[in-house]
């Protein structure tokens, strides 16, 4: 899986950029942020390729689910029948009733 391979690339720019800044003395929120603007900077300069294959990964992940077939159980298709056909009964009874008491 091309995400998981491009996510694990990024994490270890990360870690290695926080060992590089901790090698450097830098400490607190300001070593945490300063490796996350490093890593980011690299991977979007070295990971063109890894990102690239994760998009057309998820971009046809995506195109395949929404043009997939819909599979319909065809238990849950008479079940729905069944429902139906009994709505229609129950009008149909209660058009009946309210026509004889019209005519009484």
């Amino acid at each position: 899986m091309p995400l998981v391979v491009y996510s694990a690339q990024r994490l270890g720019l990360f870690v290695v950029a926080l060992l590089v800044l901790f090698w450097l003395h830098l400490g607190g929120w300001l070593l945490v942020l300063l490796a996350a603007l490093l890593a980011w900077a690299l991977s979007y300069v070295l990971l063109g390729r890894s990102r690239d294959r994760a998009a057309l990964w998820l971009s046809d992940r995506v195109e395949a689910r929404r043009a997939g077939p819909r599979v319909v159980d065809p238990d849950a298709a008479a079940e729905d029948a069944e429902v139906e056909d009994a709505e229609v009964e129950d009008a149909a009874d209660e058009d009946e009733r309210g026509e004889s008491g019209h005519a009484e």
